[in-house]
């Protein structure tokens, strides 16, 4: 299984376009006020936001911690990073491609493109992959379990800013000396749904993980 970087989905995509456009309008208005000495409010116009619970969107600080000087220095350094994106977004667009029709632009944020990176930064490696589930009758203590077992794992970090390049794999020998036993699982779950309370229908799911 490999994991990537960027937004596969383009209404996830034009979200975070709208909102950088309107996070540029509002940063220009809030530049011309503190300019013209005046005041603004930081609960309507705020200066930055986080889309997704990962995309941070306008200034890098709280205005309301920063000199007038400050903020003005830090809007125009927003705005002019923001005017080059937009500008590499828009040559590119021009390339023509082989079959002679224009690129499709592709949406960037702080110079990285929103689309699906090229090469996976996460690959996961399952390998003896075993699974068994099983369905109980209604009034029974157990209603569902389910067992799984992996026969190795190898998880591999591709992100170029980690120290490690594998992030999970299997014990080979430690300090001691002492193996993995031949032949042996290196996950194993089990997953049961129970009635806790006999003639109750009330279910509760159990999870035992090794």
């Amino acid at each position: 299984m490999f994991l990537y970087e960027g937004y596969d989905w383009v209404t996830t995509r034009k979200v975070i376009e709208d909102e950088v456009k309107k996070m540029k309008r509002r940063l220009t208005r809030i530049k011309q006020l503190v300019a013209d000495g005046q005041a603004y409010d930081p609960s309507i116009d705020y200066t930055n936001t986080l889309l997704f619970n990962s995309i941070h969107v306008g200034l890098d600080q709280d205005a309301d911690e920063m000199e007038p000087d400050a903020l003005i220095a830090a809007i125009d350094e927003q705005l002019r990073e923001d005017n080059d994106t937009a500008s590499v977004s828009s040559w590119q667009s021009l390339r023509p491609t082989s079959s002679g029709r224009p690129n499709v632009p592709h949406p960037r944020r702080h110079g990285r493109r929103l689309t699906r990176s090229r090469s996976p930064g996460i690959e996961i490696h399952l390998s003896g992959l075993f699974l068994e589930t099983l369905k109980f009758v209604p009034n029974d203590k157990i209603v569902s379990r389910t067992f799984a077992t992996v026969k190795d794992v190898e998880i591999l970090d591709h992100v170029k800013t980690s120290t490690w390049r594998k992030f999970l794999t299997a014990l080979r020998s430690d300090s001691r000396g002492n193996i993995r036993e031949t032949g042996s699982d290196m996950v194993r779950i089990e997953l049961r749904g129970v009635h806790p309370v006999p003639g109750n229908t009330l279910e509760e799911t159990r999870l035992r993980v090794s």
